[in-house]
C-alpha cells in the first residue's frame, strides 16, 4: 500500500450535520480516493456494501473513548470503554483495519495512568476477538488543558509493556509536531507504527490543516515514517469549515501527492 492516500471521513464534520453516507462515500471516490478512514462522528456498521459500491476500502477505524478512559469514577470509565467495545463490535465488518484510541494519561496523578492501563487492557482484549489491531495514537500539546504532555516515547513505551503484536501506535504528525521533532517521532514508534493521520500545522496549535497549509515537511515527514517501519498509507485527518465537495477533495489529494514527493495520478 506504498505511495497511496487514505482519507479520514472526519472533513465532513459530524454526520448528524453532515451529508447522507452514500453521498460522501460518493465524493471520496469522485476526488480519486480509494482508502478512508471512518471518523468517529460518524456510522459506517455494517455498511461494506456500500463502501463497495463506491469503490472504497476501509483503511482503519477512529474509536470514540477520550479522557473518561482514565477516569478514577469507575462507573464513567466502565461506560466510556463499553462505547469503545460496542462501537469496534458493530464495525467488525471492516477488521483487520487499525482501531485508533487517545491516550488520555494526561494528568500528575499516577492512579489515572492505572486507570487508562485498565481500559486499554479491556478495549484490546474485545477489539483482538474481531481481529482489530489497536493503535493508541500520540498526543498533542495542550498545557492550556492538560497538567502533562504524553510524549512519543512514553506512549512507545506504554504499547510495547503489553508486548503484543496487535497493540500498536497511530503517529498523529499534526499533534506530535507541536512539541517533538518529527524525526524523534518516527524513531521512537520504530516498529510499532500501524497508522498514521496526517494534516498541518503552525507549530501552536493542532490546527488539522490541509496539507501545504502550514509548516510541517511532509515528504522528510513520511520518508522517517516508512524509515521506522510504516507500510500504510498517509491518512489524512485534516478540518474545513464546511463539508467540500468532490474538487475541493480532489485539490488537498493532488497537492498532498506533489509534497509527498509521489505520483500524482
Amino acid at each position: 500500500m506504498l505511495d497511496e492516500l487514505s482519507l479520514s471521513t472526519t472533513v465532513f464534520g459530524r454526520e448528524r450535520a453532515g451529508l447522507p453516507v452514500e453521498k460522501m462515500l460518493d465524493l471520496i471516490a469522485e476526488a480519486g480516493y480509494r482508502h478512508i478512514e471512518i471518523s468517529r462522528h460518524h456510522d459506517l456498521a455494517g455498511r461494506t456494501e456500500t463502501v463497495r459500491r463506491a469503490g472504497l476500502r476501509v483503511w482503519s477505524i477512529h474509536g470514540v473513548s477520550g479522557a473518561a478512559a482514565a477516569s478514577l469514577d469507575e462507573r464513567g470509565r466502565r461506560r466510556q470503554v463499553d462505547d469503545e467495545c460496542r462501537r469496534i463490535e458493530a464495525l467488525a465488518c471492516f477488521a483487520p483495519a487499525p482501531c485508533v484510541v487517545h491516550y488520555v494519561d494526561r494528568r500528575l496523578d499516577r492512579e489515572y495512568g492505572r486507570q487508562f492501563r485498565r481500559s486499554i487492557e479491556e478495549i484490546h482484549a474485545f477489539a483482538v476477538r474481531f481481529g482489530f489491531t489497536v493503535a493508541v495514537e500520540t498526543a498533542p500539546y495542550k498545557p492550556q488543558v492538560d497538567e502533562r504532555y504524553p510524549d512519543s516515547a512514553e506512549i512507545a513505551a506504554f504499547v510495547r509493556s503489553f508486548a503484543t503484536p496487535d497493540l500498536r501506535m497511530t503517529v498523529d504528525i499534526n499533534h506530535s509536531n507541536l512539541h517533538e521533532r518529527l524525526d524523534a517521532v518516527a524513531a521512537n514508534c520504530d516498529g510499532l507504527i500501524a497508522n498514521v493521520h496526517l494534516s498541518d500545522n503552525h507549530g501552536q496549535w493542532e490546527d488539522h490543516l490541509p496539507p501545504g497549509e502550514g509548516i510541517i515537511d511532509l515528504k522528510q515527514t513520511f520518508a522517517q515514517l516508512r524509515l521506522h517501519g510504516y507500510e500504510g498509507p498517509a491518512n489524512l485527518e485534516y478540518h474545513v469549515p464546511e463539508p467540500p465537495d468532490a474538487a475541493a477533495l480532489r485539490r488537498v489529494r493532488l497537492r498532498t501527492l506533489e509534497l509527498l514527493g509521489w505520483q500524482r495520478e
